[in-house]
């Protein structure tokens, strides 16, 4: 009986054993997955939010390339009116004082 009682003790805890066997290997399965989602697949070295993030810092730092460029010319064109303006203006001057003078 004794015996009996082990042997039944020990079936149950080879079962529960293969159980948790079995549930370790599904969260191994799972973590990979996530591992896999973050860093991307190990096999083709791509994809993955690393990848992505990767890829955004590099077209943000197009954008913002792409932004100072377009700041520069709008100073450029700003100051070129501002000139052709002040120009304008010296010569109606000169304009009307000669026209004063006549």
């Amino acid at each position: 009986m004794e015996t009996s009682n082990i042997t039944a003790e020990l079936s149950q805890m080879e079962i529960r054993l293969t159980e948790m066997e079995e549930k370790i290997d599904s969260i191994d399965k799972k973590l990979n997955q996530v591992v896999e989602a973050i860093l991307g697949n190990s096999l083709t070295k791509r994809g993955g939010f690393v990848d992505d993030i990767e890829v955004l810092k590099e077209k943000i730092a197009i954008l913002e390339k792409k932004q100072q460029r377009d700041e520069e010319f709008k100073k450029r064109f700003v100051w070129t009116i501002s000139i052709i303006v002040a120009v304008g203006v010296i010569i109606q001057y000169f304009l009307e004082l000669y026209s004063h003078v006549k």
